[in-house]
């Protein structure tokens, strides 16, 4: 194991009906983590907000004793866990994911500061109504509503990652401005703007799957719906066809919403959440090398750029890992 990295990514718990991992043995874990020398950890749970308000309102409208009580055990083992998180020390920083019904919890948010849990992943998908319904969250606010949400995260001390999904049949030329726009508006910490892709075992791929039993598309012998196994040099950026736009345009428009939202001016304002100059530096370095690693690698399909990428991204990364490389806490 290395001696220090900028983040570890730490398989914290999953909460489910299947298998619970006691928050203890992850408090345990963590404090092994930090006498080695880890001070950057991002708690992989893909639902670290398990109850929502709305959940036990409805729970409570229907009588449902039951489920009432497992909701609230569920919730009181994770108010447990960001108790025990915030006795261990105040040098350490960690990182989720969650969800955006979350703004209306003040008082998760306020034990979420308390454990130092510096920022989430926020899935926000899509601004606009048909985009929301495409990926089955129309459930969520749009417009200053959804603005006035993800400014919420940021005024109970939590930075947001804000997720964002180009390429769905329901975008138009309009919904890249849009989009960007939007996230600058919110004040997001960082984003980032992923082009549509049908994983494995989703409605998407199996919807893709019998369109492509019509007219099949195959790259080296491979099914284009087994993309996963087609050469990277050869697998394409797009897979699904969209009814309007070429997936060259997709995929510029993706590029040009990147270059926004990470444009030095934009980024030098956006670094003044933090308190000294070294850390104003430090989140200018880990913004331009965000942006390198997933969008310069991710996007581009000329191997030349792809491979000057890489290498300005390792550079970058090796001068943000002296920032943040701490001293093992043996004791």
């Amino acid at each position: 194991m290395p001696e220090a990295l900028f983040i570890l990514f730490c398989v914290a718990h999953r909460w489910t009906e299947a298998a619970e991992r006691a928050f203890e043995s992850v408090i345990d874990e963590i404090v092994d983590l930090r006498r080695r020398g880890f001070r950057f950890i991002a708690l992989a749970d893909d639902n670290f907000y398990p109850v929502t308000l709305t959940d036990l309102r409805l729970a409570r409208e229907q009588n449902n004793t039951e489920r009432v009580d497992s909701l609230l055990q569920t919730r009181n083992e994770r108010f447990a866990l960001m108790a025990e998180l915030a006795k261990l020390p105040k040098d350490m920083v960690f990182f989720t994911q969650i969800t955006m019904e979350s703004a209306e919890d003040p008082d998760y948010f306020d034990a979420m500061r308390k454990a130092n849990i510096k920022g989430a992943l926020v899935g926000v998908e899509a601004v606009t109504p048909e985009g929301l319904k495409a990926v089955y969250k129309d459930f969520t606010s749009l417009g200053d509503r959804l603005i006035q949400q993800l400014q919420t995260f940021r005024k109970h001390g939590l930075h947001v990652l804000g997720s964002f999904i180009f390429g769905l049949s329901t975008d138009k030329p309009s919904t890249f401005g849009g989009t960007v726009e939007l996230a600058l508006k919110a004040d997001v910490t960082f984003a980032q703007f992923v082009m549509m892709t049908p994983f494995s075992g989703t409605v998407d791929l199996g919807r893709w799957e019998k369109e492509q039993s019509l007219h099949p598309e195959v790259v080296q012998g491979t099914p284009i719906t087994r993309y996963w196994l087609i050469p990277t040099a050869v697998r394409p950026k797009m897979f699904t066809p969209h009814p309007s736009m070429s997936s060259d345009e997709i995929r510029d428009r993706t590029q040009d919403v990147w270059d926004r939202f990470y444009d030095f001016g934009a980024i030098w304002k956006r670094s003044a959440c933090t308190p000294t100059l070294r850390a104003r530096l430090a989140f200018v370095l880990l913004s331009k090398l965000y942006r390198q690693m997933l969008c310069r690698n991710g996007i581009s399909t000329d191997s030349a750029r792809r491979k000057r990428a890489k290498t300005s991204a390792r550079w970058i990364a090796r001068q943000t890992r002296k920032i943040f490389q701490p001293s093992p806490c043996p004791n």
